[in-house]
């Protein structure tokens, strides 16, 4: 099997997805394993913060797997909020 000559950027994003689909399936176990144990006590306030905390963390990798894929700069300030660069970025 041949290792395909690929630049960096296509392996960054090939790696990015990989790991999105692996890191997907777990949170998907982990959801359902905790829902599970807790759904017995019938504590569904936990349920829902549990859930609430995946959901953030599903979100911020999602934002950082876009950060990585593609050459993007975010600025916070007291102005606003400043996104810049893409496909037209220049390359380093």
């Amino acid at each position: 099997m041949k290792i395909p000559t690929w630049p960096p950027r296509d392996w960054r994003a090939f790696l990015a997805l990989a790991f999105s689909i692996g890191g997907a399936a777990v949170l998907t176990g982990l959801l359902g394993w905790t829902i599970r144990i807790l759904e017995r006590g019938a504590q569904m306030e936990a349920i829902a913060n549990i859930s609430y905390a995946l959901l953030g963390i599903i979100g911020a990798v999602l934002l950082s797997l876009g950060l990585a894929i593609n050459r993007r700069s975010i600025k916070f300030s007291k102005e606003g909020f400043e996104a810049s660069g893409g496909d037209d970025a220049p390359m380093a």
